[in-house]
């Protein structure tokens, strides 16, 4: 299957909104919620991906937060004269809950406009794949559920001394479990269930927008 798929991804769109002063604030420490939202395409398979989130602080520079995010790409072949033929119908959705802490370096902050924090994140998913029936495959349908738990290190930069423009970037590293069930056809038609762990390295870039909320 399309081992290297994911360098395939073309990053389109990209965005954040949060409604007030969210922990990394260099006006006002107020708690506050951040909604946030990002999504890209797939320009050389079809399809897109997307994610939304909340962020809600706590005690001044903690927050927890949640994000969904759905992947659903489309890998098909053309033909002149049957047109599309031989899909792929790739889906991912997956939740992952966060706690970040952002580091008390108000001197550094205020010079540079940038607030680093740590952060604890926590991710469930299911990815799904189906291929077209009418050609041939090694199996046509396959579900993966997964579990992973890592760190993660970023840092949020202000544009202006006010803060409300800024850009958030995190890198974390996911180790978990996966649960495999797949249906293959080849070289006779059976079920197979699997269980194994894996991990992998996550990046992740937002464009942030802070409103002022009292």
């Amino acid at each position: 299957m399309r081992k290297n798929y994911m360098y395939k991804y073309i990053l389109f769109f990209m965005c954040s909104l949060s409604f007030g002063q969210t922990p990394f604030s260099k006006e006002n420490p107020n708690n506050t919620l951040a909604l946030k939202a990002c999504g890209y395409i797939n320009l050389l398979d079809g399809g897109f991906g997307s994610i939304v989130g909340v962020e809600k602080g706590f005690m001044r520079n903690n927050s927890i937060g949640v994000k969904l995010i759905y992947n659903h790409f489309l890998p098909r072949r053309e033909d002149e004269e049957e047109g599309l033929i031989d899909y792929t119908d790739d889906r991912d959705l997956s939740l992952i809950a966060e706690y970040k802490h952002y580091l008390n370096l108000n001197e550094f902050r205020e010079r540079t406009g940038v607030s680093p924090y740590i952060s604890a994140n926590y991710k469930k998913g299911r990815r799904t794949i189906d291929h077209d029936r009418n050609y041939d495959h090694d199996y046509y349908h396959r579900e993966t559920d997964y579990e992973y738990f890592g760190p993660a290190v970023g840092a949020v930069l202000a544009f202006t001394s006010v803060g409300r423009w800024a850009i958030d970037t995190q890198i974390s590293y996911l180790s978990g479990i996966k649960k495999r069930t797949t249906d293959y056809v080849v070289p006779f038609p059976h079920n197979s269930k699997e269980s194994f762990r894996t991990n992998y390295f996550r990046f992740e870039i937002m464009l942030t927008y802070n409103i002022n909320w009292m």
